[in-house]
């Protein structure tokens, strides 16, 4: 029977921030030729690549939530027994998602406070820049599920818990 690859439901985000790093690259050498080339700089485009990055940083961080690849320890995770590992990634699960929340909630109240400020270069709300926080933390916060919930081929399962072998 052929190895099925198992299914990356954060693929599209992966894309995404591909996609949005290559805006980002785009952008600064375009920015380079105006300036240079041209002696008309790109008054706008040191601005979208920050909101850019930002989105980014926050976005594809859920991608790294998924792949567990965020708060771990190797050495310790590695030494530890399969119980204590299973009990380390329920803790670490925990503790991410209330950091989360908190990181979420608070980022609610400033997006509000921020979106009545405008962009100096931009015609946006200096409030994108904080929506980024807002819904990366929900798609973290998605992958940290996902990951302990999703049963993904090739991984044995210990009670409702996804266990991988080598990875947190």
């Amino acid at each position: 029977m052929p190895h099925k690859e198992p299914l990356d439901i954060f693929l599209p985000v992966r894309w995404i921030v591909s996609a949005m790093l290559i805006i980002v690259v785009a952008i600064t050498l375009l920015q380079i030729i105006m300036r240079y080339a041209f002696d008309s700089p790109l008054i706008w485009s040191e601005e979208l690549v920050r909101l850019i990055v930002v989105w980014i940083t926050f976005i594809g961080a859920s991608a790294v939530c998924y792949d567990g690849r965020h708060l771990n320890v190797e050495v310790f995770f590695k030494a530890a027994p399969p119980r204590l590992r299973v009990a380390m990634r329920v803790f670490n699960a925990v503790v991410s998602l209330a950091f989360l929340a908190v990181l979420g909630w608070h980022s609610i109240t400033l997006l509000k406070i921020e979106m009545m400020q405008d962009m100096s270069a931009l015609p946006l709300k200096i409030g994108h820049i904080r929506l980024a926080a807002t819904i990366g933390c929900i798609l973290m916060a998605i992958g940290i599920l996902a990951r302990m919930l999703y049963r993904r081929p090739g991984l044995r399962r210990s009670g409702s818990l996804t266990v991988e072998n080598d990875a947190m």
